[in-house]
């Protein structure tokens, strides 16, 4: 009797057909419906944005702190620049300033000996009558 239900069955001859199935084709088979079954739990799972793991925006008034205090550095620095240079300059006018002082010294000093040559006596001024050769005698 089990033969005649096996014979009866709509699919032909089940024992050939499961003779047919290889064990390679069992495990493969098997292999297929457990990876439908994990990308299908996968799918399911609600995927993370990316901005999501990065950090929340920041505060704006955080934001507001932070950029003062960029500026206030960038100020800092450009007045050391500011200052580096005044002081610079500072010291060439300083140096500019003793070479005029020095100047004017010199310009006074040929003006006082200028002015004395020209207070002196005529007489002294005056040249004197060049000596005659001597004549020799015989």
């Amino acid at each position: 009797m089990l033969n005649e239900l096996n014979d009866a069955s709509p699919s032909g001859s089940g024992s050939a057909a499961r003779k047919g199935r290889s064990p390679a084709f069992v495990a493969l088979s098997s292999l297929a419906i457990v990876l439908l079954v994990v990308l299908g739990v996968y799918e399911t799972i609600p995927a993370k944005p990316h901005e999501a793991t990065a950090s929340p925006p920041p505060d704006p008034i955080a934001q507001a702190i932070h950029d003062l205090q960029t500026s206030q550095r960038q100020a800092v620095d450009q007045l050391k620049a500011v200052q580096e240079t005044v002081s610079s300059d500072r010291a060439e006018v300083k140096r500019l300033f003793d070479e005029l002082t020095a100047l004017n010294a010199k310009l006074d000093a040929l003006q006082q000996s200028f002015a004395s040559a020209q207070q002196q006596p005529s007489a002294a001024v005056q040249p004197t009558e060049p000596a005659r050769p001597k004549r020799w005698s015989r």
